[in-house]
């Protein structure tokens, strides 16, 4: 699953799903003649939220105990190699995450 951000509209991504629930939990309590600015103000907040909350978990994940493994055959002049290959991950790393 790709992280989105979304817009600062509310209308896609992580911005939609949490003022969605923002919305949701908070509509009930604001007057009708002030809910339209309430609703920009969640708004403008979920794309807050959302923007930082994706940004920290890009430039900090880390991935680590990566292995692959695959069939793989090496031509070389006048002759040829074959067989299985495992390539474990060394060290954790970061900022491979987009």
């Amino acid at each position: 699953m790709a992280l989105q951000i979304g817009d600062q509209g509310a209308t896609t991504g992580m911005t939609k799903e949490i003022y969605d629930k923002l919305n949701e939990l908070f509509k009930p309590k604001v007057p009708p003649e002030n809910l339209a600015d309430a609703q920009k103000g969640w708004k403008d907040l979920a794309f807050a939220i959302a923007t930082g909350v994706v940004q920290h978990i890009t430039n900090n994940a880390q991935i680590s105990g990566l292995t692959v493994g695959g069939t793989v055959a090496l031509p070389v002049v006048n002759n040829s190699a074959s067989g299985t290959l495992t390539l474990p991950q060394s060290g954790s790393t970061t900022g491979l995450i987009k």
